[in-house]
């Protein structure tokens, strides 16, 4: 496994007036699939499980008492999700990592990271603004290939992630939401779960509770590996969302798109949450092992930056 480390970039940015995304290459078939995206995960019915009752995690030494958890609700397999919240501001915003789990636990560290960031710095957060992340939305899919719930190791990961993509009732989670939805979803080359009907599993429920509840200024999604800027839309691209992925782009020098287009994509999340007035982003990083620390700081630091402004 290649070591965690951050990769420079060029910058190639879309105007935040654009109608249309670059015409950029799509990245060939043959660098989108692995041996493991040929199998097709099969789907079993486990009864429902409760809110946990377990004690919250202890916190890192650079974390305050201000950063406690709160438990936002559970996974199909019991296990909670955890949101932290960083500044007392009247702006939130929510930084989402590793909806996919264990497949793309780079999302996941990198959260954790950005989490000991701003602990370390609070004066990074603006005054207006209050940044809340959930490193892991999709708990069930990290145990899968680490046997761990919340941080891991390098060391703790097995050698095939791809089983950790899904919930513990085989959906993939950023397939499930009420945005074109489909029961039979695609990804890549291949189907995969979109659930029994939108909403169907506990962790999008849980997510969309807790969104509609926060109403936050925008949302931000960390998958990996498509080394993107996406803006997120349903059906039409978000104009907010169009204008996020500009600046977040222009910082970080990932290249900004309207749309993913690779392949078709049914029950985001993203999406879904432009039809609730919520704008949103995806950062797909550039490899499945990168953290791309760099180039999300300052993505990160010019959103917060741009929320800073509203209120001069």
């Amino acid at each position: 496994m290649a070591p965690v480390a951050a990769v420079t970039s060029s910058i190639v940015v879309m105007s935040a007036t654009a109608t249309r995304a670059p015409l950029l290459e799509p990245t060939p078939a043959s660098s989108l699939t692995s041996p493991a995206d040929t199998a097709t995960p099969s789907i079993t019915a486990k009864p429902a499980t409760a809110l946990p009752t377990k004690p919250l995690p202890p916190l890192p030494p650079t974390m305050t008492p201000d950063n406690l958890p709160q438990i936002i609700g559970a996974s199909y397999e019991g296990r909670p999700i955890y949101s932290y919240r960083f500044g007392n501001g009247a702006i939130p915003i929510v930084f989402v990592g590793g909806i996919h789990g264990g497949y793309e636990w780079n999302t996941i560290l990198l959260a954790y990271q950005a989490m000991d960031y701003f602990a370390a710095q609070p004066y990074r957060i603006p005054a207006n603004v209050t940044l809340f992340i959930i490193p892991v939305a999709n708990p069930d899919g990290l145990f899968a290939v680490t046997q761990k719930e919340g941080r891991f190791l390098g060391e703790d990961l097995a050698e095939d992630t791809f089983p950790g993509r899904f919930n513990g009732r085989n959906v993939d989670l950023n397939r499930n939401w009420d945005c074109q939805w489909s029961a039979t979803a695609v990804w890549r080359n291949q189907p995969v779960s979109g659930g029994s009907q939108p909403f169907s599993e506990p962790e999008s429920r849980a997510l969309r509770d807790y969104f509609l509840g926060k109403r936050p200024a925008m949302v931000l999604f960390w998958h990996s590996a498509a080394n993107g800027v996406f803006a997120a839309g349903c059906p039409e691209t978000d104009g907010q969302a169009r204008q996020l992925a500009a600046i977040f782009g222009s910082a970080s020098g990932y290249p900004v798109y309207e749309r993913f287009a690779y392949y078709p994509v049914t029950g985001d999340a993203g999406d879904w949450l432009s039809t609730q007035g919520i704008p949103s982003i995806s950062i797909e990083l550039k490899t499945h092992e990168t953290l791309d620390w760099e180039e999300n700081l300052a993505g990160m630091l010019a959103l917060l930056a741009h929320y800073h402004k509203q209120s001069q």
